[in-house]
């Protein structure tokens, strides 16, 4: 900002503070009320590192509209979440269930649960539901295709457990599922091993167990 001044600092100040109007504005528009030529708007533009104000427009419109849809997404997420969390902390007990490398997820959400006192058990196959009636089963599955995961929630539903998933969204856990939080990567079934989204994972585990814990 310290490289405008004069006319130049009036254009950079009226693109700023009208950034989300800027795809209704021309650029003759603004040059008209800085009483300059469009010529000084560009030049603008070029110093804060775009080409012209036709793309300063055009990118700065599609950064705020994925700014304002990262910012949904977050809500949506948190509301889910909280959900997730309330029927977690009112079930009589909560059965939790996953393979691969998301079982270290699932042993994260049972140290949230144990603090919380909510009863709880980790389980590592399906016939540990074999006399069941009452609860919730948590099943977790970055993939959400793994067989013996979708098994489990179909058993789960069958029995007339509440099912609730940690999966990729639109896959077949989550809509399998009760309630799903989704993961929005795309991921590969096959790996066990992606840093990313297992990050994901224990990320949304946290935010449960925030929940649970009341922070």
């Amino acid at each position: 900002m310290n490289t405008f001044r004069g006319i130049e600092r009036v254009i950079y100040e009226y693109l700023i503070g009208h950034a989300s109007q800027l795809h209704e504005i021309s650029a003759k528009t603004i040059a008209n009320k800085a009483l300059t030529t469009t010529t000084s708007v560009n030049r603008v533009c070029k110093k804060m590192g775009y080409a012209s104000y036709t793309e300063l427009r055009y990118k700065l419109a599609n950064e705020l509209k994925e700014q304002a849809q990262n910012l949904e997404g977050e809500k949506c997420e948190q509301s889910v979440i909280s959900q997730v969390a309330k029927t977690l902390s009112g079930s009589p007990v909560v059965y939790l269930y996953s393979r691969g490398a998301s079982i270290v997820s699932v042993n994260y959400l049972s140290r949230f649960l144990s603090l919380a006192n909510v009863p709880h058990l980790v389980i590592t196959d399906i016939h540990q539901l074999t006399r069941a009636e009452l609860g919730t089963v948590l099943l977790i599955s970055k993939s959400g295709e793994t067989q013996a995961v979708v098994e489990m929630a179909h058993n789960a539903k069958r029995k007339g457990l509440k099912v609730m998933g940690i999966s990729r969204k639109g896959s077949t856990l989550a809509q399998s599922s009760h309630l799903n939080v989704p993961l929005e990567e795309q991921v590969d079934g096959i790996s066990l091993y992606s840093r990313e989204s297992q990050i994901h994972i224990l990320n949304i585990v946290d935010k449960i167990g925030k929940v649970l814990l009341g922070f």
